[in-house]
């Protein structure tokens, strides 16, 4: 869940990069990608430093006292989790070309957690939680971000997963590709729009709507208390043409589907602009 929006609330970027940590890929069973797991917390990431390339489960375990996600950015071309802030700064509405959004796991609340499948080339990456504290202040700002390196080498061979349901993105819309039935689903996210999208996945009370949790989290100011709904994973920005996919239990009830990334010419939030759908699981 992204607050990059009108007012430039997100973009007094200040990094303040995790360092140390060690290697860790836990066993996935069968044949799924392997389990890389970060915790997050109030303000940071803390989780392997370097990662072997291919297919991998990412996964993000909340262990703080606010909502956190876990954004995966790929820094080509050389540049710096540095370079990375001064750009967004210099230009809020737009990502660098060579500042890939590749998704990561979307917002939870604390005590629970959220996984993407990704695959993950050679290279330099950053992670960045975007998510607001309760002043309003994104947590990016207040140092949560993690620098992880992918190392060189060929990936094993990994197995193709069949997704579920396929959530495409346009702009500025949601297309399911069938309902969203009860149960663990893997759900394959694709970006054909042409700007950066997310799928915040949100559970919704009886009478909440998914347009009035995003305004809750209107720019410019604090959260006006709780949101109307609680976020419950997805997909954080996938630039365009990328994908990724992320499972989740479904539980019977009403869901909403939210992008709150900003239009290049506007600032405007996306489900602004219609890029919000609620829906039904049975």
């Amino acid at each position: 869940m992204m607050r990059i929006l009108p007012g430039c609330t997100v973009v007094c970027l200040v990094i303040g990069l995790a360092v140390g940590g060690e290697r860790e890929v836990v066993a996935a069973p069968d044949d799924a990608p392997p389990l890389i797991s970060y915790e997050a917390f109030e303000y940071g990431f803390r989780g392997p430093d370097r990662l072997d390339p291919g297919k991998v489960t990412l996964q993000v375990v909340d262990t703080g006292q606010q909502s956190h996600q876990m954004q995966l950015v790929k820094l080509e071309s050389g540049h710096t989790a540095a370079d990375f802030a001064s750009a967004v700064k210099a230009e809020p509405r737009r990502f660098p070309a060579w500042g890939r959004l590749m998704g990561g796991p979307n917002g939870v609340v604390p005590g629970t957690r959220s996984k993407t499948i990704q695959k993950l080339d050679p290279g330099d990456y950053v992670l960045v939680c975007w998510m607001p504290d309760p002043t309003g202040a994104p947590h990016f700002t207040l140092g949560m971000t993690k620098s992880i390196t992918v190392a060189a080498g060929t990936p094993k061979p990994a197995p193709e997963i069949a997704p579920d349901v396929t959530i495409t993105l346009a702009d500025f819309a949601y297309k399911l590709s069938k309902p969203i039935t009860a149960g663990t689903r893997t759900i394959k996210v694709v970006n054909e729009g042409q700007q950066v999208h997310e799928t915040l996945v949100v559970q919704l009370p009886p009478k909440g709507s998914i347009k009035a949790f995003g305004e809750a989290l209107a720019p410019g100011k604090p959260p006006a208390g709780s949101p109307p709904g609680k976020p419950v994973g997805g997909v954080v920005g996938l630039a365009p043409g990328d994908h990724a996919l992320f499972q989740m239990a479904f539980t019977p009830g009403r869901y909403g589907l939210l992008c709150l990334f900003p239009d290049h010419e506007t600032g405007q939030p996306h489900f602004e602009k219609g890029m919000a759908l609620e829906f039904d699981v049975k």
